[in-house]
Parts: structure tokens; C-alpha cells; sequence
């Protein structure tokens, strides 16, 4: 028997290659292997039908089809909106910026049992919920719809709307806002104060301000002086009361038609003790401390509450129709014991145009308009109505409308 000698590496190297390109030999497959088999695609029997609908991206051939690289796709991934600044930004923001006066704007909030109420900004307290009482107005920032600058929405949560920072990509800031509406004021001829524009032209929410007190003397524009800004009202709630005024205002449509758009809405029929100019967030706190006080004083004292009792009509020179409650002194007494608590706390305090006339205003034409207001035919001698004067408001001159029609309000509050 031959013995086998000892192996060498020639035993186990790689087949060749056929030299003149053929096969290579059996066993080729080994790692000695530099060069696979190409693959060769066959022909796309779509395009030669001619409805390839892969075109240049088709991995079958496409004989006689010019070669072109495929496009880049041209769709671009969908841009993040950009952040929008929140409720606590924008009231960080009106505190802390000495060029935005808090007294100008209000505040859109959502109250669980009466929907989207608006109250004037510096009504609120803005410090910690877990740090204010029960006897302040605050509410969490979530519940913050929108806020107003002079009736303008300049930040909306609903529709990202940010007047106030522009964080939206709006390109609109306050600052420019503010200059619009001073624009605006200054082209309506407000650079003079509107000392002679008609009352609609100054402010169409203005309700006892100076349009009464012009309509009560033979003056025809108001008075110099300082101008309201806050009155505290007697809000009236009567459903009978109300129920009259509705009927004297419809008897007063059906003689002159055109009369309708001069008739004071229901919702805010009230009657105005006292008027004040309040400037700045200051003023306006030590206004409801004066408020908070009379009301403890009335809790501890009890006095007998005033009961208005309205009957007969009278009008100011044809421009203001209203109804005057029998005169008393416990309404008059009230109105003292307002101006007294105001007067303490350093407040302007503007004066009633007759102290001793204090009237529901039902109709009433600006000042500038044909003064054709008259009783009605049928106007009734009995009693209109009476209302309970328990709770007074401070509202707003010109600030805007609750959701329940009245005026925007700093404070209500119950006198017993």
C-alpha cells in the first residue's frame, strides 16, 4: 500500500479562472472567487406595452429608453407651528411693562356656570391661587380665552391669535396696536380729549358719563374737566320693572320707528350713583377697598335697604328719556356715604349733574343728533316698577360688555 505524503497548499487552492473569459472550472465557487455572475434583469413587459407607470425607478430594462436619474422626491416634511406665548406670558407682561396701561385692557375667561365672562383686567388678582382669599376675583390661567386692548382682541387661544408678542408669525405686537388705536382716536378727532365730539363718536359703551349731563343743562357739549372712567351703578334686575321698560320702549318704536336703535338695552338698565376717575391699577384697588369697607359697615349696622319705587316719565331736552325713582333719603344717603369713602382714599370723585336726581335712563340720543325724544301718548301715570337696591357695581366706562349684557364690571358686590 502507497503511503500519501504530506499535504501541501497547492492541494487546496482556488480553481482558475479561464484565462480567454469561459467558465470557470467545478468548484469555483470558493472564496477564491473575485468576480460573481452579473445578474441580467430581463425586460419590463409593461413598458414594452407601453404602460410602465414606474418609469426611471422601474428595476426591470426599458430597451431604448433614454437613462435618467430618478428625482429627488420634492415633498418636504410638514413645518411645526411655531410656540405661541401663553396666558401667563401676556399677564407678566402687562404687569410688569411700565408701556401698557393695565386700566386698558380686559380679559375673556371661561366661568363653569355662565360661559365666557369678561371682566376688566385689574379686577383680577393675579398672585398665586393658593395664596389669595375668597373675597378677591382670581381665576387659573387655563381658563383664559382671550384678552382685549380698548375692545380689540389682541391674544385668542382659540385662534392662536398673539397681537401681544407676535410669537404666531403675525408681525404685529402691542406696542403697534397701541399706535393703530391712538391713530384711530387722533383721525375721529380724539386728540382733543373728544371735548367736541358727539358722545357716540368718544365712546359708543359710555351709558351716564357726560351725556346726561349735558342733556340736563343748557350747555350742548360736556363740561372741561376731568372725565369718568369707573361708575358705581345700581344694576336693575326687577323683572317687572324691566317688564315696563319694554313696553314704554315699544310704544315709543311704534310712533317713530327710527327711535329703536336709541333705546337702552334691558341688559343694561341700572342707575348711577356716583362717577370717578380712576387712574392706574392703584386707584382703582383702593376704589374697591372703599366698596369692601361700606359693605362691612352695612353688615355690621344693618340699615333698612332702600326700595326704589319708579313711576311717571320725564325727559332732558328731548334727548333722554327716563324714569325717576320717588325721591328718598336712604338712596341719597347711600350716595353720600360713596362719595365720603371715595373721598378718603384720595379719589376723584366727579359730581352728579343734580344730586337729587337720580334717574333710569330708557332712551337716549348722542349728543349731535336731532332731539325728537317725547313721552308716549299712552306713557302710564301708576307705579313702572321697584327695585331692591342690594348690591352695587363698579363697572367700566367703555369697557366692553359681560356676557350677560351688562357693563364690564371691577367689582359687585352684596351690601347685606
Amino acid at each position: 500500500m502507497e503511503g500519501r505524503g504530506a499535504s501541501t497548499g497547492a492541494d487546496f487552492a482556488a480553481p482558475r479562472a479561464d484565462p480567454e473569459g469561459g467558465a470557470l472550472d467545478p468548484g469555483s465557487n470558493g472564496p477564491g472567487v473575485t468576480e460573481p455572475a452579473h445578474t441580467v434583469s430581463s425586460p419590463c413587459r409593461f413598458f414594452l406595452a407601453g404602460g410602465c407607470r414606474f418609469g426611471a425607478r422601474c428595476r426591470n430594462l426599458h430597451p431604448g429608453a433614454p437613462h435618467t436619474p430618478p428625482e429627488p422626491s420634492s415633498k418636504k416634511p410638514p413645518s411645526k407651528k411655531p410656540p405661541m406665548k401663553t396666558a401667563g406670558d401676556v399677564i407678566s407682561r402687562i404687569l410688569w411693562d411700565s408701556q401698557l396701561p393695565p386700566s386698558d385692557f380686559t380679559v375673556g375667561h371661561l366661568d363653569r356656570f355662565s360661559g365666557v365672562r369678561e371682566d376688566a383686567f385689574t379686577a383680577f388678582c393675579w398672585e398665586d391661587l393658593a395664596s389669595v382669599g375668597l373675597e378677591v376675583l382670581a381665576i387659573p390661567q387655563h381658563r383664559i380665552q382671550y384678552f382685549k386692548y380698548r375692545g380689540r382682541v389682541v391674544w385668542d387661544k382659540a385662534s392662536r391669535l398673539d397681537d401681544v408678542f407676535g410669537s404666531t408669525g403675525g408681525g404685529r405686537t402691542i406696542l403697534e396696536v397701541m399706535e393703530e388705536e391712538a391713530g384711530h382716536q387722533q383721525a375721529v378727532g380724539m386728540g382733543d380729549g373728544g371735548a367736541g365730539l358727539p358722545e357716540a363718536a368718544v365712546a359708543p359703551e359710555r351709558e351716564e358719563e357726560e351725556a346726561d349731563e349735558a342733556e340736563s343743562g343748557p350747555q350742548s357739549h360736556p363740561p372741561a374737566g376731568p372725565r369718568p372712567t369707573h361708575f358705581v351703578a345700581v344694576r336693575i334686575t326687577s323683572p317687572e320693572l324691566r317688564g315696563s321698560v319694554a313696553r314704554l320702549q315699544e310704544a315709543l318704536c311704534q310712533a317713530d320707528p327710527a327711535l329703536a336703535e336709541f333705546c337702552t338695552p334691558l341688559a343694561t338698565l341700572h342707575l348711577t350713583l356716583c362717577l370717578l376717575r380712576l387712574d392706574g391699577a392703584g386707584e382703582m384697588q383702593a376704589a374697591i377697598t372703599a366698596l369692601r369697607e361700606l359693605q362691612a359697615e352695612h353688615r355690621r349696622l344693618l340699615p333698612p335697604a332702600p326700595l326704589l319705587r319708579f313711576q311717571g316719565l320725564g325727559t332732558f331736552q328731548r334727548r333722554v328719556l327716563y324714569a325717576a325713582p320717588t325721591p328718598g333719603p336712604e338712596l341719597v344717603g347711600l350716595a353720600h356715604a360713596l362719595e365720603r369713602g371715595f373721598a378718603c382714599k384720595g379719589l376723584t370723585i366727579i359730581p352728579l349733574p343734580a344730586q337729587d336726581c337720580f334717574h333710569l335712563t330708557m332712551a337716549k340720543i348722542p349728543v349731535g343728533g336731532e332731539p325728537r325724544l317725547s313721552l308716549p301718548p299712552d306713557s302710564p301715570r301708576e307705579e313702572l316698577g321697584t327695585q331692591a337696591v342690594e348690591s352695587l357695581c363698579l363697572c367700566q366706562v367703555g369697557g366692553g360688555r359681560r356676557t350677560d349684557g351688562f357693563y364690564s364690571t371691577l367689582v359687585e358686590l352684596d351690601l347685606y
